[in-house]
């Protein structure tokens, strides 16, 4: 991920103020994300 993205800040995950969550679509556009990883980030997302 792009450490210096202003969305998602290198996480990945992208959190809007109604509270969703979603992929970051910038640096999944941009090629800064691998799509099929065997290593998943935390997101810190609590369920």
């Amino acid at each position: 991920m792009n450490k210096d993205c202003p969305k998602c800040h290198g996480s990945g995950i992208v959190k809007e103020p109604s509270g969703t969550v979603h992929t970051c679509w910038d640096c999944l556009q941009g090629g800064k994300m691998e799509v099929h990883s065997d290593t998943i980030p935390d997101s810190k997302i609590k369920i």
